[in-house]
Formats: structure tokens, sequence, C-alpha cells
């Protein structure tokens, strides 16, 4: 199978640093918090609230950035690879919509009228969405991954998928609700999470996410230097590249 592909290196990049920039917010989120989540104990100021205040929306444009870029460069190739990408679309967007449609009304909703049902319902729903983007990267080049980045591929999403999401999901049935005052004024309820990750089986998973994490990144690295090399031969006039 070959044909010049100018735009999916490029998003292969984008989303190694996409991947680079969840590992910052998740390592460094822990480090600071000693390995335990404390919901009352964060605040505007603090490590992990920045973090994910700067980092994570980055994150999320570089990641549409990519699949957007290499579904417009499938749409040439047909065949498997285009089919993938475009269900890595339709994941994409079905994450956001679930994200921004569902879990936030219903999550404000929650807050302002003290219901800890419909807040646990709102989790469900954000640790539901994200095993649509654990799954993102799977899809989105299995199509073209070598038969050693497959090999990196599956076990990756397994793991991934498996840990995260529990990570995600198990904390819900202990959360509980205090009474805050915002800005001085408002009262709204917050969600109350202690999670020792170090503790098990959390930590468990933990370990399965970022080994999960670690094989996305070899095999997006590994593809991004063969098809990276592959358009330098092209341009050449040498041979393009093979799966």
């Amino acid at each position: 199978m070959g044909m010049e592909l100018k735009l999916t290196p490029m998003a292969l990049l984008f989303m190694i640093i996409c991947m680079l920039l969840g590992f910052t917010i998740a390592i460094g989120s822990l480090i600071s918090m000693g390995g335990e989540l404390r919901t009352e104990a964060l605040s505007s100021l603090s490590i992990p609230t920045i973090l994910v205040s700067i980092l994570d929306p980055l994150a999320i444009v570089l990641e549409f950035a990519a699949v957007i870029m290499i579904f417009v460069e499938a749409r040439k190739m047909g065949g498997v690879h285009r089919k993938l990408t475009s269900l890595s679309l339709c994941f994409l967007i079905a994450w956001l919509v679930l994200n921004f449609g569902v879990f936030i009304p219903i999550s404000l909703m929650g807050l302002t009228s003290g219901s800890l049902s419909l807040v646990r319902i709102a989790l469900a729903v954000k640790s539901s969405a994200a095993i649509l983007q654990y799954i993102i990267p799977l899809t989105l080049i299995y199509g073209l991954a070598s038969v050693r980045e497959k090999k990196l591929l599956l076990p990756a999403a397994a793991l991934t998928t498996t840990g995260n999401f529990l990570l995600i999901l198990l904390p819900i049935w202990s959360v509980r609700l205090t009474l805050t005052r915002l800005a001085g004024m408002m009262l709204i309820y917050r969600p109350v999470i202690e999670v020792n990750y170090l503790s098990q089986p959390y930590l468990t998973l933990l370990l399965m996410g970022y080994i999960g994490g670690i094989l996305y990144m070899t095999a997006y690295i590994s593809a991004y230097f063969r098809l990276r090399r592959s358009l330098i031969s092209h341009q050449k006039g040498r041979p393009t590249w093979n799966v």
C-alpha cells in the first residue's frame, strides 16, 4: 500500500504532544497531591487546577486537529483506514457532546439543587465518555499501522481504557456534597471526593493507565518516524512507505 501522506506525520506529532501533556497533568497532579486526591484541598491556585486549566484545553485542540487531519487524508485512501478514522471522528464528537452537552449541565443542576444523584449521574456520564477518548488513538492509526505497531496499540487500548475508566468510576460511589459560598455571596454545593491512589485497587489501575499510555506513545512515535522517512523518500523520488 503506497501513497504520499503529508498531513498524517504532523497529526501523529500532535497526538504525541497531546499524550505528553496528559502525562504531565496526571503525574504532576499526583506528585503535588502526595498520591491522594482531596477535592476540598483544591483551589484555583493549586497545581492540579493550574495544570488542567492550562494544558488540558491545548491537549483537546491538538487531538481534535490531529483527528481532522488524519480523517481528511484517509478519505483519499479508502478501505479500513478510512472507516476507522471516520469512527475516530465520531468518537471525538460524541465525547465533546457528552462532556459539554450532558456532563456539565447535569453537574450544574446537581450542584445548585444539592442533588447527589444528579452529581453521580453526571460523573458516570463523564467516565463513560472517557472510554471513547481512550479508544481514539487505537482507531485513528490502526488502519495504517505496521504489524509491530498494531501489537502495541491493542494492549495499549485495553490497559488505558480499563485502568483509567475504573479510576474515574470507582470514586463516584463515595462522593458527597458540601455547601460552600461562591464568590462571597452565592451558596452552592461542592462535590467532595477523597481517593488514595497509593492504595489498592487504585494503584494497580493507575499503573495500568500509565503503561497503556506509554505503549500508545511508543506506537505513535514509531509510526511518526516511519511515515516521516517515507515522506522524505517520496519527495526524493524513492518508493513510498509500506505497511
